[in-house]
This record gives structure tokens, C-alpha cells and sequence, in this order.
């Protein structure tokens, strides 16, 4: 029986792995056939045959081409890389079951009938089908279809290696077959003993069907690798689009269809030289413009032309680049002479059938252009990476507004800065100019032709809208905002999000009032609260920004003077009470506007850059304090110091901490550094060395407020910690809200199994301190104890050191 069962399964395996090596819509084809044959014939085999494999080990040849259908299905999606599949197959499904109940029901019919001639005897019986288990059944596998490619598709997200992608397909592939032998019976035919019992009697068979055919994807995985790579690489699946029905999907392919047409329009008439050329510099297509220009014949074949001496530059032909990931773009001569000048861009335009990379050319003409000077002015009053009018286009224009009611509306790109940080500014430039593009379509299209699209700053763009009318500007501005919520590619296989927090000024009646400034006062409120929102600009938020612009030049001046207070808050022992560190908190207090809260200072430094220059004045003054204290005779305590993300990122941190800890004289293993989740998060490599050193140097490291963030479990394992700061709003329900308790209890429970420190911040009553302690939290930070104390008020609290005791360990 089992060499049976093997040969079967190997039947069913070879045809799918075989039709794998078909190419486009003949494998699709073979796809479709088998997957409908076995699920026709697996309505049948189930009421034909069972093999008992071994003792309580028997497979129906129904679960057969069960298995034999998920694995092909699987196959399928894989070589294909298009969850789009499901859709066809969900149809199949459907279609095959409503078959599989008609020709059963014909079938038992004709048997039961006088007459009819039944040489072999076969029982009406064998066709009893019922139509709800056949439901049912079809129920469930679109169910666990959907639900496989939801792991496959959460498991690519992650982004792990490809045996462990490979290894967590095929297990949840077994998983979900098994699954399946469970569920059926119980949804048919209710939960009972009885059924109980037949189920998980016959599980072992279920386990061996699912584990067999788990094999065959282990195959595809080894001989078809680049395939299951592609499949990790491609994209993830939007699943509204897969939700949409066939005529929506039609529509959308009808667009796209219409705008290649209309692409092709305008290559053919646009009155710039435009051609489509290969890596090799031989000319593929070219219209009428970029042919006279060159003066090349107007002939079907274009490949008799090769553009690799048609560009001059200083007198000699331009080398043309090879290879480009991004527009190059640069002022040649040409025409049959080389005395004609023009602008040739080249951008990138992906592969051609072959494989071979192409490229469009696009040749300006600027023979008959203005004079010099009006060339100069056009150009210095234009982006040369956007090619958009620029800031001072936009002054320009605002000035000349005098009793036209019109709008500003700034669009910010939100984390831009990260593209540049992680892909490169070549990436960074890329998506500016399709953001500029995507913005340029919409004045084009919806705007009038005094109205301008201005790029006003690095990742800024401006659009100045004649029109008072409140409606339409909305109707612009949700354009705007669906057409950057779109991705951006910026490279082959590489798309990158993107959004935009928009500051809108409104000028009904043009005034006074700097509708630049307005417009900016209200993009800054708006990020301030969401990103990727709206402002609208209020009267108040130029206050606002003047206070900010205000609290900055007096914060700098601070730092000069040395104004800045450090205070410190004391953390003491969950069981002996004894004071063990504190924390170095800044406080300023400035002779014109009095206390400044940190929740008010504290903003301003890191959006003027002052955030580095404030942690570097905490941690010498910390580190100047602390060694004064053990001076003095105090016993050691554990100094803890915030550092900001920029400082961890852009500084140079570790050189600042020594020379501070080497002039001070302070002991490294006394200092801690703490540093909240939002620093690191998708930063590890930049930031994971850095804390290394800092651990070589025998400082301790914790993370501040955490819980408030990602609090990855992977990010708690991988990175060095010392110590877990649980933050305050995890505190402040202890002991009267139950699901507060069993979170903090939880997060202290994990720090103790990796061996991490737990320090609980504002705990304020004497039931949260009891409750921290008996769950095994070691130090407790808040004002139940002590508020943050100037240098002075703490000094009556340090313990003193014992006779005899280390003058540097604080452990």
C-alpha cells in the first residue's frame, strides 16, 4: 500500500513540477487543465477508494487530489509570482464543485433508471453527492488559498533569508492541509465525541499527505531557486485589487491601455526629437522631430542608425553612457555639421524583449532661443532638477497680486530625508522629479495657465491658485493628496512610498499679510500634529512659529552663557529603598520669559539642530557632577544620560563621550545612556555599532519610554541592552486597571528572562510601588520618591561611601 500511496503521490507531483518549464501562457494553460482534472476527479475518489498505509494510517483518495490540488495551486502562484491566480482559481472552484453536483446527479439518475443497461454494476451509490458538503468543501479551500498567501505575503514583509522564507511556506502549507482534515468534519458534522474520535483517529493520514506533498514544493524551492526568488522579490499583493470584480480590473487595464496609446500620440507629434535606443547606442524608433533634427531618412527600419557619433561636445563626439539607473541629461551639439545646440536627456526605459536594457532620448533644440540674457534669466528662475519655476518665480508673482483673491498651497514630502539616508540622494532625486511630474500633471490638467507649480525648497514644493473659490481649492488638494499617496519607483524592483503634509493660505481678499509665510506657518502646525495631513492657516500660528523662532535664538544663547540647569531625579531600590542612580534631566529658566518646560524647549532643539549641542551640555555636566560626588566621598551611583536619535546617527557620539568622560574623569561603568526605541527602529545597522562601542567602554545602555514605541522582541534580543525603562503611562492605572498590571507585569517578566534591568518611571503611590516590587522590578523612578532635584537639593540624599569600600562601583 505505501508503494502505491508513494507512486500516486509522485503522479500527481511530476506533472506540476514538469509545467513549470513551460513558458507564458502555454504553462498557464497546463496549470488550469490539471488543477481542473484534479479537482473533478477528487469528487469522485473519495467515495472509490481508501489505502490503509499502515495501522491507523489510511488516505481516501479524495484527500489525494485534495493535497495534489493545494500543492499545484501553491506551484502555481509561485512560478507565476501574481496572486492574481487565486481569482481564476477561486472561479475554478466554483465552477468545477456546481459540475461536479450536476454530472453526479445525472449520473445516480441514469443508474437508478429501468432499463438501463449497467454492465459493470456500478452502484448508484458511488455518485450520492451532497451539494452542501460539496459547498462546503469548495468553502474551505478558497478559505485556506487566502489563507496561505496572507502568511506568504506577511512572511515577505519580513524580508527573511531564503531558507527560513522556504522553510515557513512549506510548514504553513502542511499546517494549513492539516488544519483542513480537522475543520471539515467538525463544521459538517458538528463537534461530538463520535466525530471526535474519527477525526483525530484518522490524523495521521492527513499528517502524511500533508508532509508528501510538502515535498514537491521543497523541490521547486532547489530546481526552480531564481523562481521562488523572483516570487520573495515581487510585490506584495494589494488586496483590494484582488477583491475587485473582473469588469473593475478591466477598466483599469482599459486606462492604461488608453494612456500608451495616447504616449504614442504624443511621441509621434511632439515637436522634440524623441527615440527609443538600445544599450548599444543603435536607434530603435524615433519620430519625425528627433530624424530631421539629425537629419536621418524617415525609413520603416531605424536600426540602420547608430547615435554613437551623433552628439558633440567641445569638438569632439560625446561618450554616451553605457549603463543608467537615472536621468542624465547634459547640453550637446549636433545636426550634420555639429553646430546646432540642444539639451539631450536620457532616462532609463527598461528592458525590451530581448532582455537588453533601452532608453529614450529626447533632443531639444535651443538654436532659436532668446538672447543670452533672457537665457540666463529663464534659467535663474527655474529648478534644474525639476525643471519647475523656483522660489524666486514665486516672489516674483506673489508681489504682483494685488486684487486677485487666490490660494498658496506648500506641499512638504513627508520623510524624505530617509530616502536620501537610505537609498542615496540620486534616489532622492528621483522621486522629486515624480513628484514634481505627478504635480505638474494636475496644474496642467485642473488649473489655469497663470497658475504656477513652484519647487521652493529642498523636498518643498509651491502652488499658487488664482481662485477664491473654497470648493475647487479642496478638490485640488485631495488630487494632490491621492496623487502622492501613490509609490514611487526609483529603481528597477524598487518603489518607495510616498506622502505629503500640505499648508494651505487663503487670500480672498489679498492684504498685507505674507501669504508665503502663512502657508508655512500652517504646513509646520500640520506636521506638528499628523503627518501626511492638511493646514489651514490660522492667525495664531504665526505667533506660534515667531515664539519657537524666539525660544531657539534664546536657547543658543543659553547654551553659550551656560544658563542650562541640569537636575537630577533620584532612582531608588523596589526593596531596600536605596538610592542606586538617577537621571540627568535639563531645566531652563530664562530671565525674560521665566520656566520653560522641556515639553516646550525641547522641540525646538531638534528642529533648529540644537538637540546635540543640548545633549552634549547634560552629559558634561552629568559626568562633572558625578566624579565631584565620588570626590566628595559619596558612594557610587549610576548617572543615566538621554541621547538624542541625531546624536546617535549623524554625531560623533562616541569621540564627544570619551573626550568628555577622559576630561571629567567620571567612570565609564557609573554612566548610562539611554536611548528610546524611535532611535534605532529600522536603523540598526548605523546604530548597533555605535552602542557596541559604547558597551566596550563599559557604559551600560537602557532603553527610555519603552512600550510607548515598536518594542520588537527581536529588537530586545539582538541589540546590546542593559537595562528596560518601563515609561510612565504603563504606570499610572497600577493597581486598578487589570490590563495595565498584566502589561507591565509581562514587560518586567521579559526583561527578567533576558536579563535586563527594569526601572519603572512615574510611579507616584505606594500601591504602584508595591505592586512593581512584587512583580521583581529593581528601581523605581517618580515622585512617590522625589521629583528631579537641582545638583544641591540631591546631595542630602546620596548614601556615603562604607570605610573601605570602591570609590567607582556602583553595582
Amino acid at each position: 500500500m505505501f508503494v502505491l500511496l508513494t507512486l500516486q503521490i509522485a503522479a500527481f507531483s511530476i506533472f506540476p513540477l514538469y509545467f513549470t518549464t513551460l513558458s507564458g501562457p502555454i504553462r498557464q494553460v497546463h496549470f488550469y487543465v490539471y488543477i481542473s482534472l484534479v479537482l473533478l476527479i477528487g469528487g469522485f475518489w473519495g467515495n472509490i477508494y481508501s489505502l490503509q498505509v499502515a495501522d491507523g494510517v489510511v488516505v481516501s483518495g479524495g484527500n489525494l487530489c485534495y493535497g495534489a490540488f493545494m500543492m499545484t495551486a501553491v506551484m502555481f502562484v509561485w512560478i507565476e509570482r501574481n496572486a492574481f491566480i487565486l481569482r481564476h482559481l477561486v472561479r475554478l472552484v466554483f465552477v468545477v464543485d456546481v459540475f461536479n453536483i450536476i454530472i453526479s446527479f445525472l449520473t445516480q439518475s441514469v443508474l437508478k433508471a429501468d432499463g438501463v443497461i449497467n454492465p459493470h454494476n456500478v452502484p448508484p451509490a458511488l455518485f450520492e453527492v451532497s451539494t452542501a458538503l460539496i459547498a462546503l468543501g469548495g468553502v474551505l479551500i478558497v478559505t485556506e488559498l487566502l489563507l496561505l498567501l496572507y502568511i506568504f505575503e506577511l512572511t515577505k514583509k519580513r524580508k527573511p533569508s531564503l531558507p527560513i522564507a522556504a522553510a515557513i511556506y512549506i510548514l504553513s502549507f502542511v499546517l494549513v492541509l492539516i488544519l483542513d482534515g480537522v475543520a471539515f468534519p467538525f463544521i459538517a458534522f458538528g463537534i461530538n465525541a463520535q466525530i471526535a474520535a474519527i477525526v483525530f483517529g484518522g490524523l495521521a493520514g492527513k499528517v502524511l499527505i500533508a508532509a508528501a506533498f510538502g515535498i514537491p514544493l521543497a523541490l521547486f524551492v532547489l530546481w526552480k531557486r531564481q523562481a521562488f526568488v523572483g516570487y520573495l522579490e515581487a510585490d506584495t499583493v494589494r488586496w483590494r485589487l484582488l477583491a475587485s470584480s473582473s469588469s473593475a480590473l478591466i477598466k483599469e487595464m482599459a486606462r492604461k491601455d488608453q494612456d500608451v496609446r495616447r504616449g504614442d500620440v504624443v511621441f509621434k507629434s511632439s515637436t522634440d526629437g524623441l527615440a527609443i535606443v538600445d544599450s548599444t547606442g543603435a536607434m530603435l524608433k524615433a519620430n519625425a522631430a528627433f530624424r530631421r533634427m539629425l537629419d536621418i531618412g524617415g525609413g520603416d527600419d531605424d536600426r540602420q542608425s547608430s547615435l554613437k557619433d551623433a552628439f558633440w561636445s567641445d569638438g569632439k563626439p560625446i561618450s554616451l553612457p553605457q549603463s543608467l539607473t537615472d536621468m542624465w541629461r547634459r547640453e550637446v551639439m549636433f545636426g550634420p555639421d555639429g553646430s546646432r545646440p540642444g539639451i539631450l536627456s536620457i532616462t532609463p526605459a527598461g528592458e525590451d524583449a530581448e532582455g537588453g536594457e533601452t532608453y529614450v532620448y529626447s533632443l531639444i533644440d535651443i538654436t532659436e532661443q532668446k538672447s543670452t540674457q533672457e537665457r540666463l534669466e529663464y534659467l535663474a528662475s527655474r529648478d534644474q532638477l525639476t525643471g519647475l519655476v523656483n522660489r524666486r518665480a514665486l516672489d516674483q508673482r506673489l508681489a504682483g497680486l494685488h486684487d486677485t483673491p487666490f490660494a498658496l498651497i506648500i506641499v512638504d514630502l513627508d520623510h524624505f530625508k530617509d530616502v536620501n539616508d537610505s537609498y542615496g540622494h540620486g534616489a532622492g532625486d528621483r522621486v522629486l522629479k515624480v513628484v514634481a511630474s505627478r504635480l505638474d500633471t494636475i496644474r496642467r490638467d485642473h488649473l489655469k495657465p497663470e497658475d504656477i507649480l513652484c519647487r521652493i525648497g529642498g523636498d518643498e514644493f509651491a502652488l499658487l491658485i488664482h481662485s477664491g473659490d473654497g470648493d475647487f481649492i479642496n478638490g485640488i488638494i485631495e488630487r494632490i493628496q491621492q496623487a502622492l499617496g501613490q509609490t514611487v519607483r526609483i529603481d528597477d524592483g524598487l518603489e518607495v512610498f510616498s506622502s505629503a503634509t500640505l499648508g494651505v493660505s487663503y487670500k480672498a481678499r489679498p492684504g498685507d499679510r505674507d501669504a508665503l509665510l502663512e502657508a508655512d506657518a500652517a504646513l509646520y502646525e500640520a506636521k506638528r500634529n499628523r503627518r501626511g495631513s492638511v493646514g489651514i492657516y490660522e492667525d495664531r500660528l504665526t505667533a506660534d512659529s515667531q515664539r519657537k523662532m524666539k525660544l531657539g535664538v534664546k536657547l543658543k544663547k543659553a547654551l553659550a552663557d551656560n544658563i542650562l540647569e541640569v537636575h537630577y531625579q533620584p532612582q531608588f531600590d523596589a526593596v531596600s529603598h536605596r538610592l542606586c542612580g538617577v537621571e540627568a534631566l535639563a531645566r531652563w529658566t530664562d530671565p525674560e520669559l521665566g520656566v520653560i518646560p522641556p515639553c516646550d524647549f525641547i522641540p525646538v532643539a531638534e528642529g533648529t539642530s540644537l538637540i546635540e549641542a543640548v545633549g552634549e551640555y547634560v552629559l558634561e555636566r552629568a559626568c562633572r557632577d558625578g566624579q565631584e560626588w565620588l570626590r566628595n566621598g559619596y558612594a557610587p551611583i549610576t548617572v543615566s544620560v538621554n541621547i538624542s536619535a541625531s546624536q546617535v546617527r549623524f554625531g560623533s557620539f562616541v569621540s564627544v563621550l570619551s573626550k568628555t568622560l577622559a576630561e571629567t574623569g567620571f567612570p565609564a561603568h557609573n554612566l548610562q545612556i539611554e536611548i528610546t526605541e524611535s532611535s534605532y527602529i529600522e536603523r540598526e545597522n548605523e546604530v548597533t555599532p555605535i552602542l557596541k562601542e559604547l558597551k566596550d567602554m563599559g557604559i551600560s545602555i537602557a532603553i527610555d519610554d519603552f512600550g510607548t514605541g515598536y518594542s520588537s522582541f527581536s529588537y530586545l534580543r539582538e541589540m546590546p541592552w542593559d537595562c528596560i525603562k518601563i515609561d510612565r503611562s504603563f504606570i499610572t492605572n497600577i493597581p486598578r486597571d487589570a490590563q495595565q498590571c498584566g502589561l507591565a507585569s509581562m514587560i518586567i517578566r521579559l526583561a527578567k528572562v533576558m536579563s535586563f534591568k527594569v526601572v519603572a518611571e512615574g510611579v507616584e503611590t505606594r500601591e504602584q510601588l508595591d505592586s512593581l516590587t512584587a512583580w521583581g522590578c529593581d528601581l523605581i523612578q517618580g515622585y512617590y520618591f522625589s521629583k528631579a532635584l537641582p545638583k544641591d537639593g540631591l546631595v542630602s540624599m546620596l548614601p556615603r561611601l562604607k570605610e573601605g569600600a570602591d570609590l567607582t562601583r556602583s553595582d
